[in-house]
């Protein structure tokens, strides 16, 4: 009967991973062709053809830079969720707190942190679910591993912001920037 149970429960679980999915994939949040940024990204995985751009604002409060993380991009439904995930659980957060979110979405979209809650206490823990599908894993780390890139790019050693784009222009439409811009790949 416990079996029965643990796997009626892991049903319900499967169920809601691919509620929260569906629900990101169709309404994402912060997307956004035209989002002014501060810096800005692009991603690309050349097995699948998603491809997506990170948008990334700095606001400073007590000398502690505070991001903000919005996107645009195409691709299948679990990397623009995962982008968009990504973007929700990324407003108004330090660096170091992105820093860790980004760690933490890594463990759980690869399966090494188990979700076992009823209820998602956070969408991200949705993610879990790809980590069944190897493939699907690259499509889930893309928007993580380019913010990643962003980050480390754009932050010297310190945690302060290297000079960006202009903040009131659109960041990926600047000729300046599109020079600097590197792409990510999950292939590796």
């Amino acid at each position: 009967m416990t079996n029965g149970l643990k796997s009626s429960q892991s049903v319900e679980l499967n169920a809601l991973y691919q509620e929260v999915i569906v629900d990101h994939s169709k309404n994402p949040r912060f997307k956004s062709k035209n989002m002014p940024c501060r810096f800005c990204q692009e991603g690309k995985n050349p097995l699948c053809g998603d491809n997506i751009t990170i948008y990334c604002q700095v606001e400073m409060k007590e000398n502690i830079p505070n991001l903000s993380v919005g996107f645009d991009g195409t691709g299948c439904s679990i990397s623009q969720a995962s982008a968009s995930i990504m973007c929700n659980s990324m407003q108004s957060v330090t660096l170091a707190e992105a820093r860790n979110l980004i760690t933490e979405a890594e463990k759980i979209y690869t399966g090494i942190i188990q979700v076992n809650s009823d209820d998602l206490e956070q969408d991200i823990e949705a993610l879990h679910g790809v980590s069944k599908f190897p493939v699907r894993v690259k499509c889930a780390a893309l928007a993580w591993k380019t913010l990643s890139l962003l980050l480390n790019e754009n932050f010297d050693e310190a945690g302060v912001p290297k000079q960006g784009c202009d903040k009131l222009t659109n960041c990926a439409q600047s000729p300046l920037n599109k020079r600097k811009l590197k792409i990510v790949s999950t292939e590796n």
